[in-house]
């Protein structure tokens, strides 16, 4: 991911909104998926990273370059704090509650530079294989909705077929890969949300 310019951070500093629309801009959907990993839960995910934000424009005057790392430990140390509100409200928990909990705030300590595979392609190449796996017909119609961004409608007519055979499918599609990509599904799923929009 490129590295926003520090004339932008400059002009971040001296209160001008269009400098930080373009920084929102260029790592909102990634800082997400950053939060995703972490916290899996995607609604959840975009509070944190609009938190952060908010944080940052409050505090503008004290924005440095470089940002990147930056706000990537911004929106660790927002996820902590998120799993140990949860872990306050969860009273009492399970064992495997707990036990999950632990291991995303241990997640969070450890790294520093989450999702570096997604800048090396590693991650889009995993999503390629795993729709490359679904049935060809369900494969046909989730290429389409995926990465031609057809609607319903569009791909019933183009294959003829009813709008229901259509969400059917896609639901079909969703399915399998969610078993296919396992851990990264919640990651695929937030980042397709936002291809869509």
């Amino acid at each position: 991911m490129p590295e926003i310019r520090e004339d932008i951070v400059t002009r971040i500093n001296e209160g001008d909104i269009k400098a930080f629309e373009l920084l929102y801009s260029t790592y909102y959907v990634y800082l997400c998926a950053v939060a995703t990993k972490y916290i899996f839960n995607s609604e959840a995910s975009r509070e944190v990273v609009n938190d952060v934000f908010i944080n940052v424009w409050n505090n503008r005057s004290t924005l440095i370059f470089p940002v990147q790392a930056y706000l990537i430990r911004a929106v660790q140390n927002r996820c902590l704090n998120h799993l140990r509100g949860q872990r306050l409200q969860m009273v009492p928990m399970s064992d495997v509650q707990e036990h999950l909990l632990t291991i995303q705030e241990q997640q969070i300590s450890a790294e520093s530079h989450p999702l570096a595979y997604l800048e090396n392609k590693e991650f889009e190449e995993q999503i390629y294989k795993a729709v490359d796996q679904l049935p060809k017909k369900c494969r046909d119609i989730f290429i389409q909705y995926l990465y031609h961004n057809k609607s319903y409608e569009e791909i019933a007519q183009i294959y003829n077929i009813s709008q229901s055979t259509v969400r059917v499918q896609v639901k079909i599609g969703l399915s399998k890969l969610r078993d296919l990509l396992g851990d990264l599904y919640p990651l695929f799923l937030l980042l397709f949300n936002f291809s869509q929009k």
